[in-house]
């Protein structure tokens, strides 16, 4: 069986493992190779019996830096999407290389204020236009890509504060990484977050309140909105008196008012990343 090394390097580990970091990173790097099983069958969350068939088996454990050699385990295992023939081990690595190197070229891309585009093709790839740059990819790389983008920005953000300078992964049999993070590349997967100048009004349902992070959840249900039915993340804008949220949460609907927080979105349209609410009425 294949075996592939998971790395983490930098002072922090040069004594000793702090186990919380080494349990949140194998975490992120497990989810990020996750999305490529779970695009290769076709579902959407790692079932208890998908994780019976499929899972990643440390088979060695290195100190100096921290380093897990692992193999990825498959058990009869069945193709949910026409990825490959023959589903194997080297498929969902070659998947998670290719989805890490889409995100540092769309990711690099939004930061530059370059949208990427996508054009497929008939023959199951997708060429990525990022400014005058263009690459080829598996097409399911682009869901994939997506969806583990969260578990790369988490895993990238461990290098933030100097402690680590490497965060890495490849063939045992290989001295280059397939996937390699270094001590400047802790924002590398980070998009742009816009505040809108313009404020925005909307009726919804505040169901969360947090009194002392004066911060909640609310659900939009109306249609024909400024703001699309769902549910959002929001924070008070300014000086404001929480109570008057509190006691609106015993109300069915509530008018509010809001700037709007804006996240580039490398894959689509610009997405909501959090409402900061200016006032609230019944």
């Amino acid at each position: 069986m294949d075996q592939y090394v998971f790395k983490i390097d930098g002072p922090i580990v040069s004594e000793g493992v702090p186990i919380h970091l080494a349990v949140n990173a194998l975490s992120e790097f497990q989810s990020i190779v996750d999305k490529s099983y779970l695009s290769a069958v076709g579902s959407s969350r790692i079932s208890s019996k998908d994780r019976e068939r499929y899972f990643l088996k440390a088979t060695e454990f290195q100190h100096g830096s921290f380093l897990t050699v692992f193999e990825i385990a498959l058990h009869g295992v069945q193709l949910g999407l026409p990825l490959v023939g023959t589903l194997g081990p080297q498929n969902i690595w070659d998947y998670t290389k290719e989805s890490f190197n889409l995100l540092k070229l769309v990711c690099s891309g939004v930061q530059k204020q370059q949208k990427p585009t996508y054009e497929f093709k008939d023959n199951g790839t997708v060429d990525v236009h990022v400014g005058d740059v263009i690459q080829n990819f598996n097409a399911p790389v682009v869901n994939i890509a997506e969806g583990a983008l969260p578990n790369y920005q988490n895993l990238a953000h461990l290098i933030a504060d100097g402690k680590l300078n490497e965060i890495s992964a490849g063939s045992n049999n290989s001295k280059k990484s397939d996937l390699y993070i270094g001590e400047n590349d802790h924002d590398m997967f980070d998009v742009p977050i816009r505040l809108e100048k313009d404020q925005v009004e909307f009726r919804c349902e505040i169901f969360d309140f947090n009194k002392y992070k004066n911060s909640g959840k609310l659900s939009i249900t109306r249609e024909n909105q400024k703001l699309v039915p769902g549910e959002y993340n929001f924070s008070l804008f300014g000086n404001q008196d929480s109570q008057e949220y509190i006691f609106s949460m015993l109300e069915a609907q509530v008018e509010m008012t809001c700037l709007i927080e804006m996240q580039s979105n490398p894959f689509g349209e610009d997405k909501v990343y959090k409402l900061h609410i200016t006032g609230v009425r019944s």
